[in-house]
């Protein structure tokens, strides 16, 4: 008897309070701003044009969020000492320059941003309230950009390109491969496979803890099933699919899941 597939669409807001990233805006202009960044993590700066030139920035390590694809307009930001500050300067590829003074916190206590926005106060409109709307055409929102995964659908404004790359989860007998990605200006897209090869293991997927990177950069997830065992394969294989910020890296999943083990099955060598 054919079976069929059974989709559980459950739309996971990721993620829990702890496991989500803190983000804050900041609105520059001609004046030094103070960014305090946390040592002994990576803070992600993202800013509005590439960075072409960094002065004064010895204290720190600074380079592109996504390694594998870089993007210098969205730096990962990493102290090189646990305590100091430093007067750095971002030279914009467009000539325009942002000064900031950056503090080192190392107090573990203290919640701290792990994420900056920065935006020139010039592109707030303040002159023109509509200028603002008038140069930024509309955006798809997380859950649009969910649904046209689902859906296999192409979205307007997004580099859609085709992969068959393993990604390592260090689990024996569950696969995870890459075969689709939605890029973005502003949000990312990333569509796995996943298959548990064996027929006595169940995996449990836990879309709660499910983080792309450290800080984590999911936004959305949705898997088809969070249970993936049994005897035919539709059960023990299912498509996950994350929404996430700009500057994630698809290689960077941190898939939590639990496992359960069957009796064998006669003639299971699995």
């Amino acid at each position: 008897m054919k079976r069929s597939l059974l989709f559980s669409l459950s739309i996971s807001f990721a993620l829990m309070e702890s496991h989500l990233a803190l983000s804050r805006e900041i609105i520059y202009g001609k004046a030094r701003e103070t960014v305090p960044v946390a040592y002994g993590v990576e803070t992600i700066f993202r800013f509005p044009l590439e960075v072409k030139t960094i002065t004064e920035a010895s204290r720190f390590e600074i380079h592109p969020a996504n390694t594998e694809e870089p993007d210098y307009s969205i730096l990962m930001v990493k102290p090189r000492m646990s305590e100091g500050s430093s007067n750095v300067t971002f030279l914009f590829s467009d000539g325009s320059t942002l000064r900031v003074q950056l503090v080192i916190n190392n107090k573990p206590n203290l919640k701290k941003d792990s994420i900056y926005d920065f935006k020139p106060k010039e592109d707030l409109g303040e002159t023109n309230p509509n200028a603002k709307d008038q140069r930024e055409p509309l955006s798809i929102s997380e859950l649009d950009l969910m649904r046209a995964m689902i859906q296999g659908n192409q979205v307007s404004g997004f580099d859609v390109s085709s992969h068959l790359q393993t990604v390592a989860v260090n689990t024996p007998s569950l696969n995870v491969t890459l075969i689709k990605v939605y890029r973005g200006k502003e949000k990312n897209g990333f569509i796995y496979l996943l298959k548990n090869e064996s027929k006595t293991k169940v995996f449990e997927i836990n879309l709660a803890a499910l983080a792309i990177g450290q800080p984590n950069l999911a936004v959305l997830s949705q898997v088809d099933r969070t249970t993936l065992g049994g005897g035919s394969l539709d059960e023990r294989q299912a498509y996950l699919r994350i929404v996430a910020k700009p500057g994630a890296s698809s290689h960077k999943i941190i898939l939590p899941f639990a496992i359960q083990t069957n009796k064998k099955q006669d003639g299971d060598s699995k």
